[in-house]
């Protein structure tokens, strides 16, 4: 899939948008019911970004387009919650997976020096 905005003028590109997609679905599953609170501030209470009523994914998009809205329209939308989607859904089949400390994966990696 290729995107129209592959760079903006600051220098970020889809892989970047994408980084911080998935860095608000790691911290949104981090934060769990604490992000129903909102947060306090020095100079007091600030309301919360979005609605903590929302399905995970709804509110993952409620996050960027207040973030990001400016730059969105609404098909870009619609490619964020797609991947925000399958990000979620990757993620609780990667919780289905019970892992130990001792699991390795399946190879080995050596990085190549060289010849000796």
């Amino acid at each position: 899939m290729v995107s129209r905005h592959t760079e903006t003028e600051g220098g970020t590109g889809r892989r970047s948008f994408l980084a911080l997609v998935g860095l608000a679905a790691t911290a949104s599953t981090a934060q769990g019911a604490a992000a129903a609170e909102p947060a306090a501030s020095a100079s007091g209470a600030s309301p919360a970004l979005v609605d903590a009523d929302l399905e995970p994914a709804e509110a993952l998009l409620a996050y960027v387009e207040a973030v990001y809205g400016d730059r969105l329209d609404e098909a870009d939308g619609e490619t964020v919650l797609a991947g925000i989607e399958g990000s979620l859904a990757s993620g609780e089949a990667f919780r289905e997976v019970g892992l130990e400390n001792a699991d390795e994966p399946a190879f080995g990696f050596e990085a190549y020096r060289g010849e000796e």
